[in-house]
């Protein structure tokens, strides 16, 4: 019994060893070329695996565009709203959560390809992440300002909906030209002083 669960347990990590390359792979040929471009027959030549090896672990392409959009979003969003009683562990968490979600590494930026392909080529996909982006990011920093409203002074008239896709907006766009589009390479920006700023702006305008 003991043997059979320690094959069965190798077998699953060489199955999740293998899915991890496939993707890993893909996000490397999405940094040289358009995902339309990429067929699964190279994907998994680049992997080392046969074609067929790869249907085992992803039925075709589009399932493959899935796991990596699913895993870009688990990246960006996390922003934490329940402990927030003041207007400055407000900024605090704020500037935490950007930097966690616009962080610099190679892979958070082959990610945003991704996460930029959807958005200009699969509009169904793009409006089920719409959804992800306004429940577990928008909304929960939309909430924040409205019990800012009612107990730090912030302007009533302030559209909340507006003002925190702004913030949320920009800092993004801000991130992709400089590390997707990779404008640091010709005129660097210190991003953790764009979103100190960003934020600054942001509850200084709500005041």
């Amino acid at each position: 019994m003991y043997i059979i669960c320690l094959i069965l347990y190798f077998t699953e990590m060489t199955k999740e060893k293998t899915k991890s390359k496939i993707e890993k792979t893909t996000l490397n040929l999405i940094d040289r070329k358009p995902f339309q471009q990429i067929s699964t027959k190279e994907i998994a030549y680049e992997t080392g695996i046969a074609e067929v090896t790869l249907f085992r672990h992803f039925k075709n392409k589009e399932k493959i565009l899935d796991t990596l959009a699913d895993k870009f979003f688990s990246l960006i969003i996390g922003f934490e709203n329940k402990n927030i009683l003041t207007e400055v562990e407000f900024k605090n968490e704020l500037i935490k959560f950007f930097n966690k979600s616009i962080s610099r590494g190679p892979i958070q930026r082959k990610l945003f390809k991704i996460f930029l392909y959807i958005g200009m080529y699969r509009k169904n996909k793009f409006l089920k992440y719409s959804g992800v982006y306004e429940n577990q990011i928008a909304n929960p920093i939309e909430k924040v300002v409205e019990y800012g409203k009612k107990n730090w002074g912030y302007k009533q008239d302030v559209d909340t909906e507006i003002a925190v896709k702004l913030l949320i907006n920009s800092i993004g766009f801000f991130h992709i030209v400089q590390n997707v589009f990779l404008l640091r390479e010709q005129k660097p920006y210190n991003l953790d002083k764009v979103v100190e700023i960003a934020v600054n702006n942001f509850i200084k305008n709500l005041k």
